[in-house]
């Protein structure tokens, strides 16, 4: 309950503090985080050397986990500063490229399924989505104690996005969405539940979240991957075209479809792997000492 109180506390006091002044509070945290959380910063090393290409440099290796360390506390920042920004202001944050991508996805009339990655501006890249008037879902990882993912969920709906996280009818509300023609959002790069798909994720075997594929094929929904970053003074967000998917329903067809997603995915992951900010381990431990 302690993480519940300490996170609302600090939430309300930096919601007051203009954007450039809360990115140096963050940027002073994360340099905390940095030093007094070997284990975190080890998982984040062990991710980044794959994410990025480089194994050997550990100078390179502790600017990318610092990196990753400071758009997390800046992502916090973001989120506890959403409510008070108004439409004004979040119009003015946001470039878009392939717009007309999501446009023809959409107009399918099947609704859109639309497969990310945890890259930093998450929550506020996707605010963009009630800028354009489309109704979207998202479904996000539980959060412990029950009353901080009620707090988070409220400052990320605070401008209309639905936020759901997995309970027994979760499914059947995302799949009334598709049918009434809505986007769905899935960040399908850390399997959490460890019942994915098994495959090549940078070169080197993991499981991969099939629940998004899995949605697009049973209901003919397009499935668009798309992919927010940090850019100048805001977030830059790219819809790619939507994946040709395999249409058999078998498992064959199921893991094709994934590795389509997950060589689109590594396209945008390793062009900015400091704001990857997953935070655990995507891949089993492989790379001995520390940093």
């Amino acid at each position: 309950m302690w993480q519940y109180y300490a996170f609302k506390i600090a939430g309300f006091s930096l919601s007051f503090l203009p954007r450039k002044a809360g990115y140096l509070v963050a940027g002073f945290m994360a340099n905390i985080l940095y030093l007094a959380a070997p284990g975190l910063r080890e998982t984040i090393a062990d991710n980044q050397r794959r994410a990025s290409g480089i194994e050997n440099d550990n100078r390179a290796l502790k600017r990318l986990v610092r990196g990753v360390l400071r758009n997390t506390a800046r992502n916090y920042f973001d989120l506890v500063k959403l409510p008070r920004l108004n439409r004004r202001h979040l119009e003015s944050l946001y470039s878009v490229n392939g717009k007309e991508n999501l446009d023809a996805a959409l107009a399918r009339g099947k609704g859109v399924v639309m497969v990310t990655a945890h890259m930093s501006g998450y929550d506020m890249a996707i605010q963009w989505l009630t800028l354009q008037s489309i109704k979207s879902t998202a479904l996000v990882e539980p959060i412990n104690p029950p009353q901080l993912l009620k707090h988070v969920t409220k400052l990320r709906q605070s401008h209309g996005i639905t936020f759901l996280a997995p309970q027994p009818n979760t499914l059947a509300r995302l799949f009334k969405c598709l049918h009434r023609g809505e986007a769905l959002l899935f960040a399908s790069d850390r399997d959490i539940d460890k019942n994915g798909v098994s495959l090549d994720f940078f070169g080197e075997e993991t499981t991969m979240p099939s629940i998004a594929v899995r949605f697009a094929m049973k209901t003919g929904a397009a499935l668009v991957p798309v992919f927010p970053r940090r850019a100048a003074a805001g977030y830059e967000i790219t819809f790619e075209p939507a994946v040709d998917l395999a249409p058999n329903g078998n498992n064959q067809a199921l893991a094709e479809n994934v590795a389509k997603v997950v060589r689109v995915m590594e396209k945008h992951i390793r062009r900015d792997s400091d704001q990857w900010v997953v935070l655990n381990r995507v891949w089993p431990k492989r790379f001995p000492g520390s940093l």
